[in-house]
């Protein structure tokens, strides 16, 4: 299954898409379907998506905080290495 045909299916795509990032969702999406990912691929990365979203809002952060350094230890954070905050 491809990603189109995926997105077409999928409660974390439209849980995303109707989120307050929904447009942002969309164009990540749009993306996953032009790189041609499988189902598998595209639930991944949106799955990363959906976590960092979260991870931002459950730190007070907003979007536009969002850089490598804070990509960086959001990763770190999933991985089990936990960091309070990003620095500023």
């Amino acid at each position: 299954m491809v990603a189109a045909e995926y997105l077409s299916r999928s409660r974390l795509f439209r849980r995303l898409k109707s989120g307050p990032h929904g447009q942002l969702v969309e164009l990540y999406a749009a993306r996953l379907v032009k790189d041609g990912l499988v189902r598998h691929g595209t639930w991944r990365c949106l799955n990363l998506v959906d976590g960092l979203l979260s991870w931002i809002a459950s730190g007070r952060w907003e979007l536009a905080d969002l850089d490598e350094r804070m990509v960086e230890r959001y990763l770190r954070h999933r991985t089990g290495n936990h960091t309070s905050r990003p620095d500023r």
